[in-house]
Formats: structure tokens, C-alpha cells, sequence
């Protein structure tokens, strides 16, 4: 009776898929990968005859279901801190976009000849391919926090598109683009946040967002918006105005007021 094989194909091009998404197909070798799976390099040339085939058949388009961390958005109370909610998210999204987007890199430097596009590996026409699945539960996510009254009403899936993108940027701005020195993650989702919780731009309206245009279709554009926004900021400005000192006639303001007039002449009598 023969010794069982020590490793399979599925092993293999695990193995494979990350080498060749970390290090690109020319700087990658049969070794590599073999190191990798603790076997000889002859193994692998049993199941695929050459690195050509082995990177062909570990970086063609796939299935790749969406991860675990987009269901479980799709179940978290809304009621709940976006802050803490939306970083878990972002933590875990992260990783997973950059595995996608180096490995999509790696078969476009491969083939740059005549390849003109990124190739992901999934079926971009198909209905649950993770980005779709992403966003429309991200969507549905906004618009459950907007109900709870965490979230500042506005268009749902444009806050997902806007929210996700920030996510993705800071992917295709490390690994597309390689601007150098790489920013600490933590420190960037600290300042996504701070964006997102209380905005940069000084002296903006709280409550603009009320009138930002609903999406069509969307279930929640039909029903009355709250106000809550609007409210808050005319009573910050009716307490920044109580706050805001008076002139007092009898005091020193009101003397410097008094000293600036014009002296009234007297009448002339005839």
C-alpha cells in the first residue's frame, strides 16, 4: 500500500495564491511556495507542470463568498454606537479589500501586455459578489441607525458609498499606489471618525444633511424627516447669542457709544 499524499492541489494553490499576491510572479519561486506547504518543489510540478500553470491556475477569476463580518453587520443592534460599530467593521474590511486588491495587482502586472484591467475574482455581473452584498447590507445598516436615532437622517446608500470608499481608499492609496510612509491604520480610522462624529470644516450647518435628496426607492423616502438636526443647531446659536455680551449704555461700552456721536446743537431761537 502507498503512503497517502502529504498535500493536495487545494493546499498548493493556497500556498500559491499568497506568494504570488505578496511578491508577484517573476520575484516568487516553485521553492517559495513549496517552503510554504512544507514539501519539495518536485510536488508541486506533480500536480501542475510548471510555475506558469501553477500561477494561472491559483490567480484566475474565483468564487469568494463575502466575508463573515458583512452578515454579522447585517444583524448588529442599530441602537448601537456607529463609532464602535462601524470601526469593527473597518477593521475587518480592510484586510480583506487589500488581499483582493494585491491579488488583482499581481495578475495585472503579469499579464500588463494585454491585460487593461484589474481582474477580481469574482464575477463582477453577479448578484452576491462581496462588493454588491457589502453595500447594499452596509445600506440597510444606515437606514436602521437612522430609524434608531443614531445616525443623522440623509440617504442611506449614498452614507454607505461614501463610508465604504473612505475604506477603500486608504487600500488603493497603500497598495495601488505605494505612497510612502504607509499611514498607521489605527490612526487613520481615528480621524475617519472624527470626520464622520463631528466634521472638519468650521462654521459648516449641523443640519444641512435634512435636505440632501432620497434615494429612489427607497423606502424611507417617503416619510417625513425629522428635524432634530435643524433644531440643535438654532439652539446652539439662540445660546451662543445669550452668551454673547451686551452693550450697557450706563457701563463703558455704552459710554465709548455715547462719546462717538456728534454733539447736538442747540437750537437757534428767532
Amino acid at each position: 500500500m502507498g503512503r497517502p499524499p502529504r498535500i493536495n492541489a487545494e493546499q498548493i494553490l493556497a500556498a500559491a495564491r499568497a506568494a504570488f499576491t505578496a511578491r508577484g510572479f517573476a520575484a516568487t519561486t516553485l521553492a517559495d511556495v513549496a517552503a510554504a506547504i512544507e514539501v519539495t518543489p518536485a510536488a508541486i510540478l506533480r500536480y501542475f507542470p510548471s510555475k506558469q500553470d501553477l500561477f494561472a491556475a491559483a490567480m484566475s477569476a474565483r468564487g469568494i463568498d463575502a466575508p463573515p463580518f458583512i452578515d454579522e453587520l447585517a444583524r448588529v443592534d442599530p441602537a448601537s454606537d456607529p463609532r464602535v460599530v462601524l470601526r469593527r467593521f473597518a477593521e475587518q474590511m480592510i484586510p480583506f479589500a487589500s488581499t483582493i486588491i494585491r491579488s488583482a495587482i499581481a495578475v495585472q502586472m503579469h499579464a500588463a501586455s494585454a491585460q487593461t484591467t484589474l481582474v477580481v475574482p469574482f464575477d463582477t455581473r453577479a448578484d452576491e459578489t462581496p462588493p454588491r452584498k457589502g453595500i447594499r447590507i452596509v445600506t440597510q445598516y444606515f437606514r436602521r441607525a437612522m430609524n434608531a436615532g443614531v445616525i443623522r437622517r440623509g440617504d442611506p446608500r449614498a452614507y454607505a458609498l461614501l463610508f465604504v470608499g473612505q475604506l477603500q481608499s486608504y487600500v488603493f492609496i497603500h497598495q495601488l499606489l505605494a505612497i510612502e510612509p504607509a499611514y498607521p491604520l489605527d490612526r487613520y480610522l481615528d480621524a475617519l471618525f472624527a470626520l464622520w462624529s463631528d466634521g472638519a470644516i468650521v462654521g459648516g450647518r449641523r443640519g444641512s444633511s435634512s435636505k440632501s435628496h432620497p434615494q429612489a426607492g427607497d423606502p424611507d423616502s417617503s416619510r417625513p424627516r425629522r428635524r432634530d438636526g435643524g433644531t440643535a443647531v438654532r439652539a446652539a446659536a439662540a445660546k451662543a447669542e445669550t452668551a454673547r455680551p451686551r452693550g450697557n449704555a450706563r457701563g463703558a461700552d455704552g459710554e465709548r457709544r455715547v462719546a462717538g456721536r456728534r454733539p447736538r446743537q442747540p437750537r437757534s431761537r428767532r
